[in-house]
């Protein structure tokens, strides 16, 4: 499957976070744009057109909760994956409720984003 085509969002408030997934994901061939925070990702032209969205849970803005809540009011449904320092039964739990497709745990170890993104992108039908 060719993934060039693939809009991957990422919001998180951490630059070298940002800066290492968006590299990452580019050298698996995704297309990435990433915010520092929900509003930034809101106001992204191209929301619509994203296949996954990656969000960090505790972002001081807009957290990865919120920030579904946002879209999922805007009746926006993209596929979530949902980063946390700590997946804890109760956050996995709390992101199963608003939806999240996964949670993966800092630090990430090996290729896990890019291999659950895949799985995503597999799953999901083109638009």
């Amino acid at each position: 499957m060719a993934y060039r085509r693939h809009l991957i969002l990422i919001v998180d408030d951490d630059q070298a976070v940002r800066d290492s997934l968006q590299f990452a994901l580019q050298l698996e061939g995704l297309s990435v744009h990433v915010h520092r925070g929900g509003a930034a990702l809101l106001a992204d032209p191209d929301l619509a057109k994203a296949r996954c969205l990656i969000l960090d849970e505790r972002n001081p803005c807009m957290d990865g909760f919120s920030l579904l809540g946002r879209l999922q009011a805007l009746d926006i449904h993209v596929p979530a994956i949902l980063l946390t320092n700590h997946a804890t039964p109760r956050i996995k739990a709390k992101a199963n409720a608003a939806g999240v497709t996964m949670v993966l745990e800092k630090p990430l170890l090996d290729n896990a984003l890019a291999d659950n993104i895949r799985r995503i992108l597999e799953a999901s039908p083109d638009p």
